[in-house]
């Protein structure tokens, strides 16, 4: 049987800067299901509680402790959850069984304060295929692809074209050249596209906070395209980037469709749950293998802190590749000391 790992996070520091009005929300729906059910009010409602806790202080290290009733949250929800349960796989190490009760802890309360009338709508309900069960292989999955999948997957898109269109090439292009998160994307405009400088400015993204959207040569060249054709659908009119015809109308395409159009990108690999997500972590992960630069990676992905991006996106090196690696340092410094000598 192999050892469960542990960790040690969630302090009575981390839980200090708890948002109290969340915590409050929190405490009425507690309080409302104890008063029906008080003989578990030490058992299982202190495990719920445990759960939200470490839900708030991710929300609070990661989404500048929004509210939980906000519109704010209700936009970015999916991408909250998202990163919420990447999060309790890769720094908390919680198997899924663990992360759907985590789940279905912060599902409970919104299902609650919908029946309440405190909200219009459950924020993610019926939104997250990972919620489907605990006996599911995986709950979220976290792929790195290799160069050769890359490849695969640019020329598939380029060549496939009864089954992708060019928004799906350039939904691939541009999240693998800015590492941006899907939030990001969704909000690319016309008016912010710089060509010249190969950049979108002034991209709102989580917390309201203002981003730039890079892109590469290649990537370029599929933007003139697209922007000749947009000539010829909507005249440049809909100053969304990205568009879907409803009922006769150009509108901007929502990140919901985005993230189905991702998810079928995933198709060409063979993976049916591939998400946005895995193209972020692959494009960070990318940046600190090809450079070396930890920084770097942080700072494409509009990280505080180089250990969040540590922690949460590069890749885990196998014990065959750090032998690797050890084996060309010492190759390369041998050759050193050899031409020294020389």
């Amino acid at each position: 049987m192999s050892k469960v790992k542990r960790v040690k996070y969630f302090t009575d520091e981390k839980k200090a800067l708890i948002n109290p009005e969340n915590r409050k929300k929190y405490d009425k729906y507690l309080n409302s299901n104890i008063i029906k059910n008080r003989d578990v009010k030490d058992t299982t409602y202190k495990v719920y509680k445990n759960y939200m806790d470490h839900f708030l202080v991710y929300l609070s290290e990661n989404w500048g402790n929004i509210d939980l009733y906000s519109e704010e949250f209700q936009e970015n929800a999916i991408d909250i959850m998202e990163g919420y349960i990447s999060f309790c796989q890769d720094i908390l190490f919680n198997n899924k069984k663990a992360i759907n009760t985590k789940i279905s802890t912060v599902s409970s309360f919104f299902l609650w304060s919908l029946k309440r009338k405190y909200i219009s709508r459950h924020p993610f309900d019926k939104q997250l295929d990972r919620m489907k069960g605990a006996n599911e292989e995986k709950i979220i999955a976290s792929y790195y692809l290799d160069e050769g999948q890359i490849n695969l997957v640019t020329q598939t898109l380029k060549e496939d074209t009864k089954k992708y269109d060019y928004q799906d090439k350039l939904i691939w292009g541009i999240m693998l050249d800015s590492a941006n998160r899907v939030g990001a994307i969704s909000k690319l405009t016309l008016s912010s596209l710089d060509l010249e400088n190969m950049v979108f400015h002034d991209i709102r993204e989580k917390r309201g906070y203002k981003v730039e959207v890079v892109f590469e040569e290649d990537t370029k060249e599929l933007i003139e395209e697209w922007l000749e054709m947009r000539k010829e659908m909507d005249n440049l009119e809909v100053d969304s980037f990205f568009i879907t015809k409803y009922e006769g109308v150009y509108r901007p395409m929502t990140k919901n469709t985005i993230q189905s159009r991702t998810k079928r990108i995933g198709e060409i690999l063979g993976l049916d749950d591939f998400r946005s997500h895995c193209i972020r972590k692959t494009s960070l992960n990318q940046i600190y293998e090809q450079t070396g630069d930890l920084a770097l990676a942080a700072t494409m992905g509009n990280h505080k802190s180089v250990e969040t991006t540590r922690q949460a996106y590069i890749k885990p090196q196998s014990k065959t590749e750090v032998r690797e690696k050890i084996a060309k340092l010492r190759n390369k410094k041998k050759q050193d000391e050899e031409m020294e000598e020389k």
